[in-house]
């Protein structure tokens, strides 16, 4: 009977350590292939994805430490074995902070986390070289990973923007500090302190860290991969909308923003649109180049930038040297010397490869509207300003027909210097 029962209980020990094993084996593919995948997406936008490198490094970590882990069943001294895949293990934490950090602040935290970091290396080494624990080298880095996502979810939640998929972390951060903080305690409830690395093998400490290291990696890895694909199209979304070559809303990105504004205006609170055209554009690119012209359209924006920052006004490029600019709750007369500003702002501008004497100007066109008028009318009617502009002279202001007022100086909700 005794017999039978021992090999009852041999059977079940091979079949835990075929798991264990079976983990142990998984991990590292696991992870070298997340690691890759990381990689690949930080290559493709080096500039924009730091934190996608901080990612990867921290699979690469997990990669490292969990083949660690398996060749340490395969040695008699396996406490150097245990001590190195610790260090790397505590690595995937420090990394995968320190990639949510660069995201959310643009700064890696390293004030913070290296500290945190060193000490748990260090308190490895203690309880591996010093006096051996193996309960001391689990605590060590338990400790250590959970405060380092402790500085993971402050990071997110001082972040100014956030969204469900960051949420989703911060929590998922908290889960595993609580989890590892469970592991423990039913560890030591249920196995008590393990005293040999031979117990390491099949024990609950090392079977349940394992299944906790699988879920955990699976659930960061798909979490960043949400966050870095939302980025990316978030970033499509702001490129179909923006003007490369000056950085304000194109044609699309000043409709999608002025349509809803025009709605808003009535005859109390009047909306006003302009139209701007360089006068002469081609003979500037004949002349001095096609890049010196890209710093002359350049410089036009910028100026509208400076004039209509903070004010609520809508500013985009409708293509080449043409402009435009909606200024709600302003009325014609206001539109009017917001315009004159734009104009004077933009004749004295200076360029160093165009000489003096070679003045730039712009026309611009101008319609009022009280409501109940679409954008596309308005428009209509401020180009026929323009052309009016143009064909009288160029390098002033006009009012669309039956508008004209005379210039009085008045201030509106944008400005021009």
């Amino acid at each position: 009977m005794s017999l039978v029962r021992l090999l009852r209980l041999d059977l079940a020990g091979a079949r835990t350590m075929d798991k264990s094993y079976l983990l142990s084996a998984l991990l590292p593919l696991i992870s070298l292939t997340l690691c890759v995948t990381f990689f690949f997406l930080w290559h493709r936008q080096r500039e924009k994805a730091v934190h996608a490198l901080n990612w990867s490094l921290a699979y690469a970590c997990a990669a490292i430490g969990s083949s660690l882990d398996f060749a340490r069943a395969l040695v008699e001294n396996a406490a150097p074995l245990s001590f190195a895949a610790n260090v790397f293990l505590t690595g995937v934490a420090f990394f995968a902070v320190r990639g949510i950090a660069i995201r959310h602040s643009g700064q890696a935290s390293d004030s913070k986390i290296v500290p945190i970091y060193a000490a748990t290396v260090v308190a490895g080494v203690w309880f591996c070289f010093v006096h051996p624990s193996i309960a001391g080298r689990g605590v060590a880095m338990s400790v250590g990973a959970s405060l380092m996502f402790l500085v993971a979810w402050r990071a997110i939640r001082r972040a100014q923007e956030i969204d469900r998929i960051d949420h989703l972390i911060a929590w998922t951060f908290v889960i595993s500090i609580l989890l590892m903080i469970a592991r423990l305690a039913v560890s030591f409830i249920y196995e008590g302190p393990l005293q040999v690395e031979g117990q390491l093998v099949d024990s609950f400490w090392i079977v349940s860290f394992k299944v906790f290291a699988m879920v955990s990696w699976l659930a960061f890895a798909i979490l960043f991969l949400l966050r870095i694909a939302t980025d990316l199209m978030k970033e499509l979304s702001t490129q179909s909308l923006t003007d490369l070559l000056t950085g304000i809303p194109n044609r699309r990105g000043f409709f999608a923003t002025a349509e809803p504004t025009i709605r808003q205006a009535t005859a109390a609170l009047p909306a006003t649109l302009m139209i701007c055209d360089i006068d002469r554009f081609k003979r500037v690119n004949d002349t001095y180049g096609h890049r010196t012209g890209d710093l002359v359209i350049q410089g036009f924006a910028e100026i509208l930038r400076h004039a209509t920052e903070g004010a609520g006004c809508v500013v985009g490029r409708l293509g080449g040297e043409e402009f435009i600019v909606l200024l709600p709750a302003t009325n014609v007369a206001g539109a009017r010397a917001f315009a004159e500003g734009i104009r004077t702002a933009f004749e004295a501008k200076a360029y160093e490869v165009i000489p003096s004497s070679h003045v730039i100007t712009v026309s611009i066109g101008i319609a009022e509207s009280s409501g109940g008028e679409g954008l596309d009318a308005l428009i209509e009617r401020a180009d026929g300003a323009l052309y009016t502009a143009k064909r009288q002279g160029r390098n002033r202001v006009e009012v669309a027909t039956g508008e004209a007022i005379p210039f009085s100086g008045s201030a509106s909700l944008c400005r021009a210097s």
